[in-house]
């Protein structure tokens, strides 16, 4: 009976271990699996959420203006072609899609891209646009006129978030067929049937690596590289590849395939611009070819995708023959499975890479004019999460007038003193818009702005606002009033002032007009003092100075410190026609989805009446004609330009400030150390002015006469209006109330 018991207790010993053992490992088994429950839950609620929302930093999109085309622009055959070569357009013998022009004769075919405008998408569209020696003479489309077309804006900048990514984001529906085919062939031929993650695809690349002895092959989905490029490092560790293989499961449960797809076009890393990374297709067709993805070619998706592989390895750029292996085994990929006939992998694979060079994937840099667009984005105080969530900023900025304003400053400056800096606005006077900015003299610095920045005296430039003002005083003077050009002595803070005119002759009396031409110094101080400084102190707010400047007799004459941008501020509301508008260089914003977040909408006042504006106009010209500013005579007989020179006591600096019938160019030169130039306005400033109009074109200036304005005859002799028969008068624009005063001849 006791052998039984012992036999029976010693064989229930190991049932009840293994028992212990079975207990446990199920306790720990149910333990493991709701550590895994609440890990899922845990990475499903923070992946659905990020995944929903805005996954990325996408930096904010720069525009330059967009060109509009209408017939009577003043606008050449030749700068046309230039724009749209910027806008990376090919040139081809037949139109057929977008990005492609042709030139024939006097017309340019061309086949707009589709672009989301401020006021809303437009899709892409084919017309001609015919000139005649003035200009567009007409545009066509499908055999009818049209009165306006647009192409879309250049890309300027991004401005990329501190995370030090860059993406322009996709929608899949926009992606070509032949781009999304040859990545899942490449990268993931199963997508559309696993569930985020695949044994096979793990078996098969175990099976190639062991035969390889290496790591030659990966097993990874398309969503679990999407999960390690989204959420995870890049560490080779078991855990990393467990979480990688977490994520993809959630991912797949939780989003459709294309959802998924469209992420990964616009996550994936495909190379790096110096400090920036570039992420997605988006943004890598531009970085690689300066182009949208949908007008890429065959040989140029199979390098995109190519280099998904290792951006760094197979860069086309640091390592040519690597990455044109790899472009050229994926393109025979396409052919072996049918996206691409004979004839197409034939003439894919025999072509170049033709890459843009590195950086020029936007249209340009051009730090001086992007300091101004940033200084009002800041105005603005628009939501800081806005501003990483792809919003688009569209500018003024005149791509081809920039790179024209920088290419003559840095070209010509260096010619006349090495030390010399300078700064230059051109400007849409009639919009208050900054066309071009140049903040030095050096293309494309990042330095100190001058045009923005620094605070120069302003010389004659002041006299404008002045005579303005005592034309605006109705019945005290004309521009035949006859002003003292005599010595003057004047106390001021306890010393003595006698100012000289530049060439330190007197002439005795002479005309407003000529004064102002001349640039006479003394009958200015003279003016300006019957005025009163509190008149001339308001003629500079009127015409738009915003601060409050001290203002004394040497003031006058220019001793007044002003910006570059302050003195163009002043000089747009006068060749605005006393119409003055605040300066900008942002029109408009929209958000990632085209829905605009602000909108310029700066008002217009008429500060001073366009009959006196006439008058100042009037002595303007004929300043660029007879005048200090006459060298322009030289290359442009006709009336061409109204300006003013301006230099600042001992040649510190040289200023010139003139505009056609469209444009206002503002030019400053002067030394950092601020020594002398040797340079008046007129051998300095007005040299670049001249340079520009030159190089880019003018449009000769036009001012029809007021109806308020009349010809009248003045006397030379006494400054009067006199009757028409009178000898020794000249004939000259007045108020037509000046005709109701008429002198005795003399």
């Amino acid at each position: 009976m006791s052998r039984n018991k012992k036999k029976t207790s010693k064989s229930s010993r190991p049932a009840r271990w293994w028992r212990i053992v079975w207990l446990t490992a199920l306790k720990l088994g149910l333990v493991v699996l709701l550590a895994l429950v609440v890990y899922f839950i845990y990475l499903d609620s923070k992946i659905t959420s990020t995944f929903s929302g805005q996954k990325w930093q996408v930096p904010a999109q720069i525009y330059g203006r967009s060109l509009a085309l209408f017939p009577g622009k003043y606008l050449t055959q030749a700068n046309l072609i230039l724009e749209l070569e910027q806008l990376q357009y090919r040139r081809s013998n037949e139109v057929t899609g977008p990005g492609q022009f042709s030139v024939n004769g006097g017309s340019v075919t061309l086949f707009r891209r589709s672009f989301t405008f401020v006021d809303g998408e437009q899709s892409a569209e084919r017309f001609s646009v015919e000139f005649n020696r003035t200009g567009i003479s007409r545009i066509v489309q499908q055999g009818k006129s049209l009165d306006f077309a647009q192409l879309e804006p250049q890309l300027i900048e991004h401005l990329v978030s501190p995370h030090q990514e860059d993406r322009e984001l996709v929608r899949l529906e926009l992606v070509p067929e032949l781009l999304k085919e040859t990545l899942l062939l490449v990268e993931d031929r199963d997508f559309y049937q696993h569930r985020g993650v695949s044994p096979l695809a793990i078996l098969r690349a175990f099976g190639v690596n062991l035969v390889a002895g290496r790591t030659v092959q990966g097993g990874s989905t398309l969503t679990q590289q999407l999960a390690k490029n989204m959420y995870l490092t890049h560490d080779r560790t078991l855990w990393r590849k467990v979480n990688e293989a977490f994520i993809a499961l959630v991912l797949d449960f939780r989003f459709s395939k294309d959802q998924i797809l469209e992420a990964y076009l616009n996550e994936i890393y495909l190379g790096q611009n110096h400090a920036t990374a570039v992420h997605g297709f988006g943004l890598a067709s531009r970085f690689y070819f300066g182009k949208p993805l949908a007008e890429l070619a065959p040989e140029q998706y199979a390098l995109l995708i190519g280099v998904v592989k290792g951006p760094g390895y197979y860069d086309p750029r640091r390592f040519p023959e690597r990455a044109q292996r790899r472009r050229d085994l994926v393109l025979r990929l396409m052919f072996e499975q049918h996206l691409l006939d004979r004839p197409a992998f034939e003439q894919a694979i025999n072509k170049p890479m033709q890459l843009v060079p590195r950086g020029q994937y936007l249209n340009a840099s051009f730090p001086a004019y992007m300091d101004a667009v940033k200084r009002e984005l800041r105005q603005l105080a628009l939501d800081p999460k806005l501003m990483h969530s792809g919003i688009k900023v569209f500018t003024y900025l005149d791509p081809m007038a920039q790179t024209q304003a920088e290419r003559t400053v840095s070209q010509l400056v260096p010619e006349m003193n090495k030390e010399l800096e300078a700064a230059m606005l051109v400007v849409d006077y009639q919009q208050a818009a900054i066309q071009a900015l140049v903040g030095g003299k050096t293309a494309g610095y990042a330095g100190f702005n001058r045009a923005l920045e620094a605070r120069r005296p302003i010389g004659s430039l002041i006299k404008p606002p002045i005579y303005l003002e005592a034309l605006a005083q109705r019945g005290r003077f004309t521009l035949g009033t006859l002003l003292d050009d005599s010595p003057i002595s004047l106390r001021n803070n306890n010393q003595d002032w006698q100012p000289q005119n530049f060439d330190k002759q007197f002439r005795g009396p002479v005309s407003l007009m000529r004064a102002l031409a001349d640039s006479r110094n003394l009958p200015t101080v003279r003016l300006g003092l019957q005025l009163g400084m509190p008149k001339v102190q308001d003629a500079l707010r009127r015409l738009g100075l915003e601060r409050r400047v001290n203002l004394f007799p040497a003031a006058l004459l220019g001793a007044v410190d002003l910006s570059p941008y302050e003195v163009t501020q002043l000089y747009q509301t006068i060749a605005n026609n006393g119409v003055h508008q605040q300066l900008a260089a942002v029109q408009a914003v929209t958000d990632q989805h085209g829905a605009v977040v602000y909108q310029r909408a700066s008002p217009k006042s008429q500060r001073y009446p366009a009959e006196d504006v006439y008058l100042l106009h009037y002595a303007m010209i004929e300043s660029t004609l007879t005048g200090t500013a006459q060298s322009l005579a030289r290359t442009w007989p006709q009336p061409t330009f109204a300006g003013k020179t301006g230099t600042s006591s001992d040649y510190r600096d040289s200023w010139f400030a003139g505009f056609d019938q469209d444009t206002l160019v503002t030019v400053w030169l002067g030394r950092d150390d601020n020594k002398s130039t040797g340079l008046t306005g007129g051998t300095g400033a007005l040299r670049v002015f001249a340079d520009y109009f030159r190089q880019r074109g003018k449009h000769n200036l036009i001012r029809y006469m007021p109806e308020q304005v009349e010809w009248q005859r003045f006397s030379t002799n006494s400054g009067l209006p006199v009757p028409e028969y009178c000898p020794n008068s000249w004939l000259l624009p007045a108020h037509k109330a000046t005709m109701l005063q008429l002198a005795a001849c003399d």
